[in-house]
């Protein structure tokens, strides 16, 4: 199918690109006027030739001052010509029409996001998964699938069911397959052992974290309704970096376990960035080394994992740094949104319980909310 002929540029006879400035014009020239004009006054044009050079195909970058007085004769605006500022805004505008339309465009992935080599069965067997491994990966694979998955097909298949114009409607529907997330980890036995106070404290440290795995999990191609909700609530700086998150996941995805064992370890973690005080994680959990250790063991599995899913232990290094990449990138989204929704005390206000208690104003706060998060969820 070939091009639409806009006709020759007005100013110097090449093919036109389209109307710029109000004339038909090259992209040349488009360039020129662009630049040139708004140097009126600030910068003298001087010709040499009497100011009656030939400006054509071939001779227009021979006088700058000829070109630019043609460019005025054959009608080209200067009022048309946008600031830097007034530029942005129109292409963003155009990018958030695009984007609630349905028509998401493929991010560009920095070199660090681009996909690793997919992890594939090794052509030989590798003996580093023991039978009690294979067992775990096996229990880890249906826990998500009765849990998550089975809870994704009648309430996530169309999510969110409106295109919301609100935080605190948004994040109060997504909390209704937040007690699938938690039976997930109902399902993993070190969990379970951690005593009640600490296992609420993670789920509320890792709440993010496990909004950010799971809706790409469930959702690997975002509706319409979701991006529409997110440039409605967060605005187009933070739906880029949700689409990159989506792009950045999409590698992975396909694996049966993989993200699936990263959420674990990532839950099952003392770290912790949402308590605006200055504690330690001592002061955090009443039993930290039983979660480290907890932790450690789904860590040792993911190494173990890895490596029999690649090709020797080089490309099982190359394969987890590129990963840990990736998880970096969602923490700090995390951290990106968080910042943004606590500040937005009137919408914390009207979300439901127990999306609400997620944001702590301070330590004794998250205490108090504690015991609410507790009695809305059964652990």
């Amino acid at each position: 199918m070939s091009n639409k002929d806009y006709g020759r540029c007005l100013v110097c006879g090449d093919a036109a690109i389209g109307l710029n400035f109000g004339v038909s014009t090259c992209m040349p020239c488009k360039a020129f006027f662009r630049r040139n004009a708004i140097k009126l006054g600030v910068q003298q044009y001087v010709c040499h030739n009497d100011g009656d050079c030939i400006i054509s195909y071939k001779f227009r970058r021979s006088c700058n001052c000829c070109r630019l007085a043609k460019c005025f004769r054959v009608g080209m605006d200067k009022g048309m010509i946008l600031s830097d500022e007034e530029r942005d805004a129109r292409n963003q505008l155009v990018e958030i029409n695009r984007l609630k339309r349905g028509k998401v465009p493929k991010q560009q992935c920095a070199k660090w996001m681009k996909s690793p080599v997919l992890l594939s069965m090794s052509p030989k067997p590798v003996n580093c998964l023991s039978p009690c491994d294979q067992v775990i990966l096996s229990n880890i694979f249906h826990a998500y699938e009765s849990t998550c998955t089975a809870t994704k097909n009648p309430q996530f298949s169309c999510f969110p069911s409106i295109q919301h114009t609100s935080i605190h409607e948004f994040l109060n529907e997504f909390s209704a397959l937040f007690p699938a997330f938690i039976n997930y980890f109902k399902h993993i036995p070190e969990f379970e052992q951690i005593n009640i106070d600490d296992k609420v404290s993670l789920v509320k440290y890792h709440f993010g974290v496990m909004i950010n795995i799971n809706e790409p999990l469930m959702q690997p191609s975002p509706h319409k309704n979701l991006v529409a909700t997110w440039l409605n609530v967060f605005g187009i700086d933070i739906t880029r970096r949700l689409l990159q998150r989506n792009q950045i996941l999409e590698q992975y995805i396909h694996d049966p376990i993989l993200l699936k064992i990263i959420l674990i370890v990532l839950v099952l973690s003392c770290n912790n960035y949402r308590v605006l005080d200055n504690s330690t994680f001592s002061g955090l959990y009443t039993d930290p080394l039983s979660i480290l250790a907890a932790q450690n063991i789904y860590i040792e599995l993911l190494w173990r994992y890895v490596l029999s899913r690649c090709d020797g232990v080089k490309d099982t290094v190359r394969f987890m740094n590129k990963l840990i990449m990736c998880i970096l990138y969602l923490q700090n989204l995390d951290i990106y949104i968080d910042d943004y929704i606590s500040g937005l005390h009137e919408e914390l206000q009207q979300m439901n319980p127990l999306t609400q208690n997620m944001w702590p104003v301070d330590h004794e706060a998250s205490d108090m909310n504690d015991n609410r998060i507790e009695g809305d969820v059964i652990f």
